[in-house]
């Protein structure tokens, strides 16, 4: 069986999967884009073309989609530069960045102070996406960055969706997204998220009181019941709101 196993393993005459030429074009629109950022100033077809060993009609192709959908703009000379859109997309990614480092310091002195892996998520469509782990060292729970905290079951999600602005006008929120304790409670919170493991999280707002991430503490689901501590939200609210702090300073924490 292990012959057999290593023989398809090694069989390079297995098809290989054929990439759509939305995928070819998407790759081709990533290149010059990479060659932009990697060069002095604004890029000319000519020199794009060169250098991404294409031809100038292909360049020029994909850099007028680039330049309607706002990704590039003309810069001088007939070259090209980064447009309103990636710029956009750059302060967001600063923005996400900076969250995770002004509230590392305040996510570990909560970890410390409660003996449980701690996370900090940021909101996105549909559910959270995690930012930063801080790991116990009395449990082995641990959740990777970049997880999708999703509906119904996270209570990060539910924060997420339930008070993104689509949900604060009144409108229906999508199945799965209602939030069951926060505020009232002063926590959302899931006993069982699945595999025993519970979740607890706390909204973190920006000085406009728009929701910028959550707090959450992932913990075995019978530490936390039949709801958790007092000490447990208390100890989480005085974390998000250190880091909103933070935040409205504009600087990471000492």
């Amino acid at each position: 069986m292990q012959d057999k196993l290593d023989t398809v393993v090694e069989d390079k005459s297995v098809a290989k999967p054929v990439r759509s030429g939305t995928v070819q074009s998407v790759e081709v629109a990533l290149q010059i884009l990479e060659a932009i950022a990697d060069g002095d100033g604004a890029a000319r077809v000519n020199n794009l073309a060169r250098q991404l060993d294409m031809t100038k009609a292909k360049v020029s192709r994909h850099l007028q989609t680039l330049l309607a959908l706002g990704l590039v703009a003309k810069g001088p000379q007939e070259g090209y530069t980064f447009g309103w859109k990636l710029h956009r997309l750059a302060r967001a990614a600063t923005r996400d960045n900076s969250i995770g480092e002004l509230a590392t310091p305040h996510l570990k002195r909560l970890r410390d102070e409660l003996q449980q892996t701690v996370i900090l998520s940021v909101p996105v469509p549909q559910g959270a996406v995690v930012l930063l782990c801080i790991s116990a060292q009395t449990t082995s729970i641990t959740v990777r960055a970049a997880t999708f905290l999703s509906l119904p079951h996270s209570p990060a999600a539910r924060l997420s969706v339930a008070l993104a602005p689509a949900g604060k006008d009144g409108a229906p929120l999508p199945e799965g997204a209602q939030l069951k304790h926060w505020p009232k409670f002063g926590a959302e919170y899931e006993l069982d998220t699945g595999h025993g493991i519970g979740g607890v999280s706390v909204p973190v707002f920006d000085e406009g009181k728009a929701l910028i991430g959550a707090v959450s503490l992932v913990a075995p689901t019978g530490s936390l019941r039949p709801r958790p501590s007092v000490k447990v939200v208390t100890a989480m609210t005085r974390c998000a709101k250190a880091i909103e702090a933070e935040h409205r300073r504009g600087s990471p924490a000492a």
